[in-house]
């Protein structure tokens, strides 16, 4: 694959619940009335010969009623954390930024983590900060879930089937752990491609600095290869074109997490490693993201058809089935824009219909 960009300038509370080798912490509040919430740190590896000395902060949040067999795994992107996925309304107090809240009603779990090295999980030196390190430790979040070793409000839980749900560098993850494991049942895969916009990357690029010399970020005893965003700058590379409320800009300027430098000098090496998935696949795009909508902007996701026929051939061989949706106007940002309910309603009904939240054999792709 011809590469048209570089990244030149990015090479140069807790009770110890033993037998279950996790860490469960205080949860925080429930969503809503019904919907309960639990907290957890989980032990893991960075690679298969290295010791689960590591910890991922993951939120468990169910529904109201019967627990249901399926969990939806959610990842988040680069410079993000897990409430990507639960992000407040600061103006109107709506639950509108919320891809939880939309999951939970459909009648789904979810476990929102925080990838290695971002946010409340642990941040080992950056240079073992990988995309192979990323997709091993959410494979290693997935056997917990099935495995019944990640705790809900009144104990732990295992789960039947996982849909693996990923955005941006969540979407990288969830490629290279759905070819690499071969144990999620489906993957959503929303704001990434393997067609990038060579601008998009360069204004990413040009947004970043060592966490060391960031005002939020600076002092929390990161390595000098963590890099966030630099103030100010999140509008334009993530969200432009699409129409945002300034005070969820402001939230999101104030809750930045990280990335590494070595998960973003592997990212030409990710677009060009050929994938294997499995499993029934859902993708989400907006037709105007900047960073991932190339050649140029609008280009392969100018419609669901044309989605599609770019990213199948990518996917490997043996996926069987692929459907798509494109959000028209909209950018990168899709959790935090006002027509994010559009994209979360897309996304349940998908997962209710190919997988389903209760128990029994996933339905899988129509005939």
């Amino acid at each position: 694959m011809k590469m048209t960009w570089t990244w030149r300038s990015l090479a140069n509370t807790a009770l110890v619940v033993i037998a279950l080798g996790l860490f469960l912490v205080q949860g925080e509040p429930a969503l809503a009335a019904g919907w309960n919430c639990q907290n957890n740190r989980i032990p893991v590896a960075l690679a298969p010969d290295l010791p689960r000395n590591q910890q991922v902060f993951a939120r468990l949040c169910l529904p109201e009623g019967p627990r249901p067999a399926t969990v939806q795994l959610l990842v988040h992107g680069a410079t993000y954390t897990h409430l990507y996925w639960d992000f407040p309304d600061p103006t109107g107090g709506t639950r509108r930024y919320s891809y939880v809240n939309a999951a939970l009603e459909a009648g789904f779990a979810t476990l929102a983590m925080d990838r290695i090295g971002s946010g409340a999980s642990s941040h080992p030196p950056g240079e073992l900060v990988t995309i192979e390190a990323n997709a091993y430790v959410v494979h290693q979040v997935v056997q917990a879930l099935r495995a019944g070793r990640v705790w809900g409000p009144r104990g732990a839980l295992g789960f039947e089937k996982v849909v693996l749900v990923g955005h941006s560098y969540g979407s990288f993850t969830s490629w290279y752990e759905a070819t690499d494991y071969q144990d999620v049942d489906a993957v959503i895969l929303s704001g990434a491609s393997h067609t990038p916009v060579p601008s998009g990357i360069e204004n990413f690029e040009r947004s970043l600095h060592p966490v060391e010399a960031d005002p939020i970020l600076s002092g929390r005893g990161y390595d000098s290869t963590y890099l966030t965003t630099m103030p100010g700058t999140r509008e334009a590379v993530f969200y432009l074109p699409s129409r945002a409320d300034p005070a969820v800009i402001a939230l999101d300027e104030r809750t930045k997490s990280t990335v590494t430098l070595a998960e973003l000098s592997a990212v030409p090496a990710i677009f060009a490693r050929p994938l294997d998935i499995r499993v029934p696949v859902l993708l989400v795009n907006g037709t105007e993201d900047r960073i991932f909508c190339g050649p140029t902007p609008s280009g392969i996701c100018s419609d669901a058809r044309t989605l599609i026929a770019a990213e199948t051939p990518r996917l490997g061989p043996r996926v069987p089935c692929v459907e798509a949706r494109v959000l028209p106007g909209e950018g990168h940002m899709l959790n935090l824009i006002p027509d994010a309910p559009r994209w979360f309603a897309v996304a349940q009904e998908w997962a209710t219909r190919i997988v389903g939240a209760d128990p029994g054999p996933a339905p899988g792709c129509a005939p």
